[in-house]
């Protein structure tokens, strides 16, 4: 049968399959689908996917790279070799050379990118690994937040102890004995920060070493944590409702915890961004990174301790009326004075403002307001169409001047 010409094969896809066989399609090259590749990628996955594409569906199918001494992957690995060899075989400007060592060392190439790849994935693996360690302990403590329940009152009271006996540690420092204490100060601050007095602090007989103050001041923080839950407790037998310790307790925590991990979050993306000018010290970025990282994290758990005792120590609610009730009126308020000695406008007698939908709202003095009813308003404007002259004087139409905003 006659052989037809490579590409002429491939010009008439509807042809039977008797006149294929005739063209000798079956016989090299193939009539399949021939890939003609001008570069090879740095990963062989890429390549084989790319063959893989000439012999689908069980037909025959060929592929070929053309590929050049300066392209990317030659010139990083090889080409120098490579273009030596040339010149020795003699080979032109121009010539096509097809010689396993060719494919040989764009094999080689392509491994040394491939590994090059997985180091940094592995090593990028690695970093996130310690990111990841730390997000396992806070989504911990929100999911204590989010469940609730007797597991979420042993965490928080846990969370108050620490930060108690952290504050202790802060404020005796590096005082190695009670009597170098500043215990005035010790108070004061137990005070201002978690609304708690520690029983004996002022009295060295009582509070003799580091121990004591910290026993002392965690009971102190027990007994205001369970007051402020009976606080809550009363307030539900108030109002008829249910659980609304619960929820103080669980917004708070909630909240504290999502604030503090965000700022962290930012903190490690510094670190990691700068972390690697450690090499020009002779250390292992990764090492300082998990060092870093570690210390910054138990920082993290101080600050939320902390900030949450605070929050929940001097968490306040107030109970309201109900909606729909107005605020019974105010008595009205004269203002006196001798004649002359306040200006005419404020000489008026005059009651307590009641606020509107329109803002607020005065009546004289022996003119009661009554509550809940709304206080009419005369309208200045009112009988003015849009077109006309504002009354103001402006020249303007009503519409641009005083009326723009009706």
């Amino acid at each position: 049968a006659h052989q037809a010409p490579f590409g002429q094969q491939i010009e008439r896809p509807d042809l039977p399959a008797e006149e294929i066989k005739r063209l000798g399609c079956n016989d090299d090259p193939p009539c399949g689908l021939v890939i003609v590749g001008t570069e090879r990628h740095e990963a062989r996955r890429i390549d084989r996917q790319l063959r893989g594409r000439s012999g689908r569906q069980g037909d025959p199918g060929g592929s070929v790279f053309f590929l050049s001494l300066e392209d990317d992957l030659m010139r990083l690995f090889g080409s120098d070799r490579i273009a030596r060899w040339m010149d020795r075989t003699g080979a032109e400007e121009n010539e096509v050379i097809t010689h396993p060592w060719v494919t040989g060392a764009i094999g080689q190439a392509q491994k040394r990118v491939e590994l090059q790849n997985f180091q940094a994935r592995k090593k990028l693996l690695e970093y996130d690994d310690v990111m990841n360690q730390q997000r396992e302990v806070i989504y911990s403590l929100r999911l204590f937040a989010l469940e609730g329940g007797e597991e979420l009152k042993a965490e928080a009271l846990r969370m108050v102890e620490q930060a108690v006996a952290e504050l202790a540690d802060e404020l005796i420092g590096t005082a190695k004995d009670a009597y170098q204490w500043d215990r005035e100060l010790i108070e004061t601050e137990f005070l201002l920060k978690f609304l708690i007095s520690v029983p004996g602090v002022t009295d060295p007989a009582k509070v003799r070493n580091r121990d004591e103050l910290v026993q002392a001041a965690q009971q102190a923080g027990r007994e205001a944590f369970q007051a402020k839950l009976d606080h809550f407790k009363e307030i539900e037998t108030k109002v008829g409702a249910v659980n609304i310790g619960a929820q103080a307790l669980s917004h708070v925590m909630l909240t504290v915890i999502d604030e503090k991990w965000k700022d962290h979050l930012y903190d490690l993306d510094q670190l990691k961004a700068a972390i690697h000018y450690r090499q020009w010290g002779q250390k292992d970025p990764l090492i300082e990174y998990k060092r870093e990282g570690y210390e910054m994290f138990v920082g993290l758990m101080h600050d939320v301790h902390g900030t949450f005792a605070e929050r929940w120590l001097k968490l306040q609610i107030e109970i309201g009326p109900p909606p729909g009730q107005g605020q019974p009126a105010r008595a009205p308020r004269t203002v006196t004075g001798p004649a002359g000695s306040l200006p005419a406008r404020r000489a008026t007698p005059m009651v307590a403002t009641k606020a509107t939908a329109d803002g607020l709202v005065s009546a004289p003095a022996g003119v009661p307001i009554p509550v809940g009813a709304a206080v009419p308003v005369a309208n200045p404007y009112s009988g003015v169409g849009r077109n006309d002259p504002c009354p103001c004087g402006s020249g303007k139409k009503f519409k641009k001047c005083h009326g723009a905003a009706a």
